[in-house]
């Protein structure tokens, strides 16, 4: 039986070294993280089988965005376009705040609309101008 039982030591003592490097590894990638401005590292979140079973509380909710007021998104974009005419997607999204998936669209609308007009940049990509600042260019060209 003593044995046995020094069998067992040796191959979970074993088991421990051969795992040491992956459990120092899991550590630095952690702290690069965290200096990365990672508050709580993805990894960390899922908690181990053992300590799942033992918590007593939910996790809280993901947080669901705001939506905008009706009509923010496009008044935010057209005086972002009255102050930088010929401003690309990009730019015209980090100006006025308005997601770029949104943006699209809303762009796609307001040059249906004739409020906006395309322009071919002279670096080849589409800028955005207010319809009466200056004459449309197909943005095809």
């Amino acid at each position: 039986m003593p044995d046995l039982l020094n069998d067992i030591r040796e191959q979970l003592n074993a088991r421990l070294a051969e795992l040491r490097p992956l459990v120092d590894e899991h550590g630095r990638l952690n702290a690069a993280l965290q200096a990365l401005g990672e508050a709580t590292p993805r990894a960390a979140r899922a908690a181990p089988a053992e300590t799942t079973s033992a918590r007593t509380h939910k996790p809280p909710p993901a947080k669901r965005r705001k939506r905008a007021p009706r009509g923010a998104n496009r008044q935010a974009v057209l005086q972002a376009v009255s102050e930088r005419p010929g401003g690309t997607r990009a730019e015209l999204a980090a100006v006025s705040g308005v997601d770029p998936n949104t943006l699209s669209a809303l762009l796609a609308r307001l040059v249906k609309a004739d409020e906006l007009q395309t322009r071919v940049l002279p670096t080849g990509r589409t800028g955005y101008a207010l319809a009466d600042s200056a004459p449309a260019q197909p943005a095809d060209a």
